[in-house]
């Protein structure tokens, strides 16, 4: 009876270990439209501050397509970030130029 008990806790430790490390490493889950574009609201902005924050910058990396579209979504707020873009991977990447952001 006492094998049986010291085999439940270790499978019982092994299922837990297991579920927080496909929960740490799994993607988010980031809401888009139906052409892939990121959906400005509060749970992807949330994560892309995280995000920016754990590297060490307000604008985050400029080379990730959704992290742009982040920006864009609050231009006053990240306009020099935006104004750091390359110009072909904004309108790549948000369909739309410098300009028609800033307004």
């Amino acid at each position: 009876m006492g094998r049986y008990f010291e085999y439940g806790i270790l499978f019982l430790m092994i299922g837990v270990l297991a579920l927080g490390f496909f929960s740490f490493f799994s993607a988010p889950k980031l809401q888009a439209d139906s052409q892939g574009k990121i959906l400005q609201t509060a749970s992807n902005s949330q994560y892309y501050q995280q995000k920016a924050q754990a590297q060490g910058t307000e604008c985050g990396d400029l080379k990730d397509a959704g992290n742009v579209q982040h920006l864009s979504h609050h231009p006053s707020k990240y306009a020099d970030c935006l104004k750091k873009v390359d110009l072909a991977f904004l309108k790549q990447a948000t369909g739309k130029t410098l300009g028609e952001i800033m307004g």
